[in-house]
C-alpha cells in the first residue's frame, strides 16, 4: 500500500530544515519500509544540506543513522521480521552484481543507492530501503546507540578492517570527536594499542575512559618519531600532515575518515624513506556492518549522545554546527 512520509528537509542549499512529506509508492519485492525511531545527525547530513560536495538535489529529507522497526516487507524479504528493531545507513541499496559487491567490498559498489542522496533520508517517520542493507540490531544496543553506529561505528571499524590493522598494532586516533571517540572503543576492542590525539584539554580524561591506552596533545605530536603503525585522522581540520608522517613507522599507513577543507600537503620525502601510505576510506562493507554492531554489543560500545525531538532538528544541527555536541547528535521519539 502506499504510505504518506512526513519529516524535515532542505528546500534549497544553507537553508532551515522544514516539515516536508512526501509519498512512498507500493514497495519492490525486496525492499522493506521501516519505522523512525531514532536518527543520528552526521556532519555529512550537514554537507549535504549546505551542498558542500555539489550532489544534492532539492527538495530532499536528510538522515542517514536510522534506526527503527520493520512495517512491510516485500516477497521476497525472508530475512527480515514485521515487527524487527532494525538500522539503515549511508546506503539504501547496493546492486549485489558488481566486482566489488560479488567480492565483499560491496562500500565500493558501482551502482549503489545513498540514503539522503537523489532521495529521502531518516530525518523523518517512514523509510523505504533494499532488504540488502538493512541490519538486524543486536539486543544488546539500545536505539540510541545504535543510530550514530549506522556511520560513525560503520565508517572507524571499516578503516580498521579495511586497512587490515592487526592486534597489538599501534594506532593514533587523531581527533576525539564524535568518529573519534568511537574509534578509540573500536581500537580497544580490536586489540590495538590506541593513542588518542586531541588538543582539547577536557577530552583528555574522557579519551582514558574510552579505553585509550595513552593520550597526546596535538601540540606534542611532532616529539615522538616512529611511534606509529596506523593513524586515523578523524579531525575535520588543516594539519601539518608531514610532521604527522614522521610519527608513522616503516609501512605506516595516514587514513583519513575526516575531510580537513583543504587538499592534503604533505613532502614526497616522507613518503619514501620509510614507505608510508596515504589512505582514505569510505566503511566497511555488508560483513564489516554486520560485525562492527556484533562487536559494540559485545564489549559494550555506544557513542555518547544528546538526544532532541524529531521536531528540534534545527536545534540539533545548530549545536552540531556549533561543534556543543558531546559527542553524538539523535533525533529521537522516545523523548
Amino acid at each position: 500500500m502506499d504510505r504518506i512520509v512526513s519529516g524535515y528537509g532542505a528546500k534549497k542549499a544553507n537553508s532551515k530544515l522544514l516539515p516536508q512529506s512526501y509519498e512512498i509508492k507500493k514497495i519492490a519485492p525486496k525492499e522493506v519500509v521501516v519505522e523512525i525511531s531514532h536518527c543520528g545527525i552526521c556532519y555529512s547530513d550537514i554537507h549535504l544540506i549546505d551542498n558542500d560536495w555539489g550532489i544534492s538535489n532539492y527538495p530532499f529529507i536528510p538522515g542517514h543513522e536510522i534506526v527503527g522497526f520493520v512495517t512491510q516487507k516485500g516477497s521476497q524479504v525472508k530475512n527480515l521480521k514485521i515487527g524487527q528493531r532494525v538500522g539503515i545507513g549511508w546506503f539504501s541499496k547496493v546492486c549485489e552484481k558488481c566486482t566489488y559487491c560479488k567480492t565483499d567490498r560491496d562500500n565500493m559498489c558501482a551502482s549503489p543507492e545513498m540514503t539522503a542522496v537523489g532521495r529521502n533520508g531518516g530525518f523523518a517517520d517512514y523509510i523505504k530501503a533494499d532488504k540488502s542493507v538493512v541490519y538486524p540490531i543486536p539486543e544488546k544496543l539500545k536505539s540510541e546507540h545504535a543510530a550514530p553506529l549506522m556511520c560513525a561505528g560503520w565508517t572507524v571499524h571499516g578503516a580498521y578492517r579495511g586497512y587490515k590493522v592487526k592486534p597489538k598494532d599501534r594506532v593514533a586516533v587523531i581527533g576525539i570527536g564524535g568518529l573519534g571517540h568511537l574509534a578509540v572503543q573500536y581500537g580497544k576492542a580490536m586489540g590495538y594499542h590506541v593513542t588518542a590525539v586531541t588538543s582539547s584539554s577536557s577530552k583528555k580524561t574522557e579519551a582514558k575512559k574510552f579505553g585509550a591506552n595513552v593520550v597526546v596533545d596535538y601540540k606534542n605530536l611532532s616529539k615522538l618519531k616512529n611511534k606509529f603503525d596506523f593513524i586515523l585522522v578523524t579531525a575535520h581540520a588543516d594539519l601539518d600532515w608531514t610532521s604527522l608522517a614522521n610519527t608513522l613507522d616503516v609501512d605506516g599507513n595516514i587514513c583519513f575518515v575526516g575531510i580537513p577543507p583543504s587538499p592534503i600537503s604533505i613532502h614526497a620525502f616522507s613518503l619514501i624513506m620509510k614507505r608510508i601510505k596515504i589512505s582514505g576510506n569510505p566503511g566497511g562493507s555488508r560483513k564489516m556492518m554486520k560485525e562492527m554492531l556484533k562487536i559494540a554489543a559485545e564489549k559494550n560500545i555506544k557513542p555518547i549522545v544528546e538526544q532532541f525531538k524529531f521536531s528540534d532538528v534545527n536545534k540539533a544541527i545548530k549545536k552540531v554546527k556549533e561543534n556543543k555536541i558531546r559527542y553524538r547528535a539523535v533525533l529521537s521519539r522516545s523523548i
